[in-house]
């Protein structure tokens, strides 16, 4: 009688972890597809604003070349000097990319993948 009883434990102990996993694995999927959910909507939202912020520039650096044009008295000179301007910040911007764009990037992957949800919670007694 007692082989029995011991059978239908191990049968339902082995039930029960495949439950487990399988809940698990559920679990894990929901979160990896709110991980992307979470990424693909700031994703288009700053592409959005980076758009709209090139195209603010675009007519500020027009009318700024075009201002510059009128008190040189030569607009292409206007353009140049708008040019030179972008050719100065491109440059720093090259000679600096990897302090700059290395931690904004380090940055932001840290900010998806590891969230303060993910963290094990400490029970106090």
């Amino acid at each position: 009688m007692e082989g029995k009883d011991l059978f239908s434990q191990i049968a339902s102990t082995k039930d029960n972890i495949k439950s487990y996993i399988e809940a698990k694995s559920s679990y894990y999927g929901v979160l990896a597809f709110e991980k992307a959910v979470k990424f693909i909507s700031r994703l288009l939202a700053n592409i959005f604003l980076m758009m709209a912020g090139l195209l603010a520039l675009l007519f500020l650096s027009g009318a700024a070349a075009i201002y510059l044009g009128q008190l040189l008295d030569s607009n292409l000179y206007g353009m140049l000097i708008v040019a030179g301007v972008y050719l100065l910040v491109l440059f720093v911007l090259i000679a600096a990319r990897k302090r700059i764009f290395g931690r904004i990037s380090i940055r932001i992957v840290r900010q998806f993948f590891v969230s303060d949800d993910d963290e094990p919670t400490e029970t106090r007694t």
